[in-house]
């Protein structure tokens, strides 16, 4: 059927892993290099996506030369690839739409499938004789990562960040998008997660605004590589402010 959506793991923890998608008509193959790090990065960048942490990540091939440009738009998985030509000179995208549920309920059934055939071959649980628990594509971070996916895609509905009504005079990110992820309520000052996640202005994966009444929107002078590290500065200042500080550094 042209809607059924199939994945497919084709690992091998001394070269690659294939990750093999079908779904809605399209064929979409995730490549990685080390699996024992890609496979459950995979995992932890498909949960910050789906729990609204993030509406948009990047993901390069870890050897490969391939990135793959993730964002969620309304219940879509929106997947752009891109990979350059024979002589490395032309850049060539290509554009994927998926389910964002459908996708990732058949990410953690195949992924269980392919888990429970390993055992069944005899090759888990691992024999520390034999292979490197650290560096091998079932190792326990990997088995961790996977469970933690599976059990919250299983659980928990698709929790998808509210864009914010762009605002006037904002030159700096041009068109960006802004999400709305914390306010202090104390000093009414709102603060934006803006995302240039391929760093059309130069500036960085993320950037932080805020604004308030009677303030105009101000953009902090640091740039953030890490979306975390953006999360984590915005929650230490909207601390700050409800107990009465941070008003200096904030230049307000």
């Amino acid at each position: 059927m042209e809607n059924q959506y199939t994945i497919i793991y084709d690992i091998d923890y001394r070269r690659d892993a294939r990750i093999k998608t079908n779904g809605d008509g399209q064929e979409l193959e995730f490549t990685f290099m080390v699996p024992a790090v890609s496979v459950p990065h995979f995992f932890y960048v498909l949960l910050q996506l789906w729990t609204g942490k993030a509406n948009k990540a990047e993901i390069d091939g870890y050897g490969f030369s391939v990135t793959y440009y993730l964002t969620v738009e309304e219940k879509n998985l929106c997947v752009e690839t891109l990979t350059f030509s024979d002589d490395g000179c032309k850049p060539i995208f290509s554009n994927y739409k998926f389910d964002f549920e459908r996708f990732a309920k058949a990410l953690a059934k195949a992924f269980s499938e392919y888990f429970q055939e390993q055992k069944n071959k005899g090759l888990y649980p691992l024999n520390p004789l034999e292979v490197d628990e650290y560096c091998h594509h079932l190792s326990n971070e990997v088995i961790e990562k996977y469970e933690e996916f599976s059990t919250i895609i299983n659980e928990s509905e698709l929790n998808m960040i509210r864009p914010v009504e762009e605002r006037k005079g904002n030159t700096l990110l041009d068109d960006v998008l802004a999400f709305h992820l914390l306010k202090s309520e104390k000093e009414g000052i709102e603060f934006l997660l803006k995302n240039d996640y391929k760093k059309v202005n130069g500036l960085g994966y993320y950037v932080v605004s805020f604004h308030g009444e009677g303030l105009e929107e101000r953009v902090l002078q640091t740039v953030f590589n890490d979306m975390n590290d953006a999360v984590n500065c915005m929650e230490l200042l909207v601390q700050s402010l409800d107990n009465g500080h941070c008003r200096d550094i904030l230049g307000i």
